[in-house]
């Protein structure tokens, strides 16, 4: 169990996460300046790079997360289950990956806005579009370590962002929910097969 220590500094830390994020939804990604963060999260701008290493790091603050869950599914598999069946629910039972509560029946509301905010936000700036692509690039490797196959792991990145282009745009569309959570299981679940095809376990 984690430390009040340890549970205060998580706390702070999506705290100013929480608050970056509603600022870059807001203004826009570029406009925001990290001083501006502080002097709304109450914090000093030191503060934040004792938590973030950059602006960027505030807007992806779950990206470490979720590669380790990743990381986690592709250890605890069952013998003779493919990387590839192992990873299809997460990338298939709900609008975000790795949050066990969340389920597409839970896209409306608070949540479809706020994904869409996002989305909106990340799309409209090319430093964060180029740091999508950076932080699939980083997950090549430990995926390839825990699934035994670099092409199987740089493929499966390659689907982690066509998921996230088909949800994206779905949201942006503003289309219903279960059009979205269609739109995904179709066009991921087919990537899915063909990967799942490609690299299937030896008979």
């Amino acid at each position: 169990m984690a430390s009040l220590r340890e549970r205060k500094k998580a706390a702070t830390r999506q705290a100013i996460s929480d608050i970056a994020t509603r600022l870059f939804e807001r203004h826009g990604f570029e406009r925001v300046t990290l001083a501006e963060i502080a002097e709304a999260a109450d914090v000093s701008v030191k503060t934040i790079f004792n938590y973030f290493g950059s602006k960027e790091e505030l807007f992806y603050d779950r990206e470490e997360e979720l590669l380790n869950g990743m990381l986690e599914v592709l250890r605890s598999r069952a013998p003779g289950v493919s990387p590839t069946a192992a990873m299809r629910p997460l990338l298939l039972d709900g609008p975000i990956p790795f949050a066990g509560e969340c389920r597409w029946p839970d896209l409306e509301g608070g949540l479809y806005e706020g994904m869409r905010g996002f989305l909106a936000c990340e799309r409209a700036s090319p430093a964060l579009t180029a740091r999508r692509l950076v932080i699939g690039q980083s997950w090549v490797e430990p995926l390839a370590r825990e699934s035994g196959s670099e092409a199987w792991a740089a493929m499966f990145v390659g689907v982690m962002h066509l998921r996230a282009q088909v949800l994206g745009t779905a949201l942006l569309e503003r289309r219903a929910p279960r059009t979205v959570e269609r739109r995904v299981r179709a066009t991921v679940g087919e990537a899915l097969d063909a990967l799942e095809r490609g690299f299937s376990p030896p008979a």
